[in-house]
């Protein structure tokens, strides 16, 4: 729910587990992993701890009725994390993410962070241009046992048919819900994990992943215009989700 005009309501115990602020760019050449390295002596005060990024690629091939399959690893890029690994910087030959991982802040002092280092990511390394902004918040949702139904705490939720076995023992429901409005694609994610603290609780896992594919100029102010438009829909979707009983759990 909102508050006022503008801003919305903070949880004291709200079940934020990670936030994510991603940008994917494009370079007219690549940039050496020894550059990217180098990132780290900026900032290795606040998180001295670093750690190399990977991809991995397949390849399938069929000849002559043999399958051959070829998996290869390659740096990409690395990772440097806070002494207490809550934030993390990631540098990355095709972009740069921050993440905040337990306990969140706020909405301001998340994407201030990340905004700082993306600006010294841009100035260092001189991106083409931004490709696709993401912004997502996982949430981790403790649910007390026993309960009869999701929905007395998420309103999007499975639905089993009358006559089914009520239980579930595991869950997966996956929503791509595209906001046309703002040109963004939400994609909404739950899951669930195995009970908790003697089996007085059920993690319920609601990812929230908004998305947007487009051109920007790297310093452009639409960037950041743009991130606060996808956390206004980031909100919309979780407050609407959650029933007055989960926000109690929160306040």
């Amino acid at each position: 729910m909102r508050v006022d005009m503008g801003t919305w309501e903070r949880f004291a115990k709200a079940p934020i587990a990670e936030a994510l602020l991603d940008i994917r760019v494009t370079f007219s050449a690549p940039v050496e992993l020894a550059r990217l390295e180098s990132f780290h002596d900026v900032i290795r005060d606040n998180y001295p701890v670093k750690q190399g990024r990977v991809k991995w690629h397949g390849e399938i091939q069929v000849a002559k009725e043999k399958v051959q399959q070829a998996i290869r690893r390659e740096a990409e890029g690395f990772m440097f994390k806070s002494s207490d690994s809550q934030r993390v910087v990631q540098v990355r030959q095709d972009g740069f993410t921050f993440n905040w991982l337990k306990p969140y802040q706020t909405w301001e002092a998340f994407r201030d962070e990340g905004r700082r280092h993306w600006e010294r990511y841009r100035e260092t390394f001189r991106p083409e241009a931004v490709t696709r902004l993401g912004l997502r918040y996982i949430n981790r949702i403790e649910l007390p046992l026993p309960f009869d139904d999701f929905r007395d705490f998420v309103k999007t939720a499975p639905d089993i048919a009358d006559g089914m076995p009520q239980a579930i023992s595991a869950l997966f429901l996956r929503l791509e819900i595209p906001d046309t409005k703002r040109g963004l694609m939400a994609i909404v994610t739950e899951t669930m994990e195995s009970p908790v603290e003697d089996g007085r609780r059920l993690p319920l896992i609601f990812d929230i992943d908004i998305g947007r594919s487009a051109t920007f100029e790297p310093a452009s102010a639409a960037v950041w215009e743009t991130f606060e438009q996808m956390r206004e829909c980031k909100n919309e979707i979780f407050f609407a989700s959650v029933t007055d009983r989960a926000k109690e759990m929160f306040r």
